[in-house]
């Protein structure tokens, strides 16, 4: 996608969820459907993805040191950090599956962002769409393999958005 392209979408996804465009059970799942590629293209290897991980990687390294000489200490900061990502993109399919689903899946299918009323924004959705944007090359193994696929399939199907919305590629 080009910096137009991304800049777009970055703000249609915003409108949608800032303005409650349709139902809500439709609403934060497309924001974040737009959201989370726009920022993964936008922001992917920039300094504040660098800042962020850098941020969230400090926080985990200081709570293993303050278990002093525990085993669990020597657990890698970079593990963590990937497995706590793939951690929240499975808690991130459960919001966003049918809420009918849980008949089958259990409460997984239950589970939800909380509802934003009218001109506000959702902010425990953004905060996932930021940390997955950014971070969703960091999980590794099969639960890493899923996420980057996801977002690359998903990214594929926004893309075409702003030029056939705005005629701005």
């Amino acid at each position: 996608m080009s910096p137009t392209a991304v800049a777009i979408l970055l703000l249609l996804a915003l409108v949608v969820d800032y303005m409650s465009i349709g139902p809500n059970s439709l609403r934060d799942r497309l924001a974040f459907l737009m959201a989370v590629p726009a920022i993964k293209e936008g922001f992917d290897g920039s300094p504040a993805d660098a800042k962020t991980v850098a941020a969230l990687g400090g926080v985990i390294e200081s709570l293993l040191d303050s278990t002093g000489g525990a085993y669990i200490a020597g657990a890698s900061v970079n593990a963590v950090l990937g497995v706590s990502i793939g951690l929240l993109w499975i808690y991130t399919i459960g919001c966003m599956l049918p809420v009918k689903m849980g008949k089958k899946l259990g409460r997984f299918a239950t589970l939800t962002w909380p509802q934003s009323p009218l001109y506000r924004l959702n902010a425990k959705m953004w905060i996932v769409a930021i940390l997955l944007g950014m971070m969703s090359d960091l999980p590794g193994g099969l639960i890493g393999d899923i996420t980057r696929s996801l977002v690359d399939i998903v990214t594929g199907l926004v893309a075409p958005l702003p030029a056939l919305l705005f005629g701005a590629a």
